[in-house]
């Protein structure tokens, strides 16, 4: 097995065993590799875990954005791909399109717990509730709809087909 390389720092990654989860640290940068669905896990154990982490490991240089294209540490290949923790948050992880790993850099970890406490406070409006609410509605009926059309000329064509014994 080809040992695992930090996507910033291109050095070996030292893998930490948390909550019975091993995950890979970079010693230098202190970004942390997450294999699919591991930071899923971990959040789920213990909700505290992640700022706890950022606390465990600190960066001997501080993070910065390499001139190179960042590279999954398992697939090694593979391009990994930026986006927005919970859409529209200004944490950005990166993530496998492959394997499913996500690297995080050193400090995203203990911001992630409170957006996610404010996705989760956040009132929608009952004028808004209502109209999602309606929007459900109208598609499970379409749905319902198609799923009668369907038998329906099922019915039709085995009909055509063949005689049934009830229809004499």
């Amino acid at each position: 097995m080809r040992e695992r390389q930090c996507p910033v720092c291109l050095v070996e990654m030292k893998p930490q065993v948390h909550l019975g989860i091993t995950i890979d640290v970079c010693p230098t940068c202190a970004g942390i590799w997450f294999d699919k669905d591991e930071l899923l896990h971990i959040t789920q154990l213990d909700p505290e875990a992640l700022p706890q982490l950022d606390e465990m490991y600190r960066p001997v240089v501080h993070s910065y954005d390499p001139p190179w294209e960042k590279l999954c540490p398992v697939c090694h290949n593979t391009r990994l791909r930026q986006y927005n923790y919970l859409y529209t948050s200004n944490i950005e992880l990166d993530e496998c399109p492959e394997c499913g790993g996500i690297w995080v850099e050193n400090s995203e970890l203990a911001k992630m717990p409170q957006v996610l406490k404010d996705v989760r406070a956040m009132d929608v409006p009952p004028e808004a509730e209502a109209q999602i609410t309606l929007a459900q509605m109208e598609a499970e009926s379409q749905q319902e709809r198609g799923r009668l059309e369907f038998l329906t000329g099922l019915f039709r064509f085995l009909s055509t087909r063949f005689r049934f014994p009830f229809e004499d």
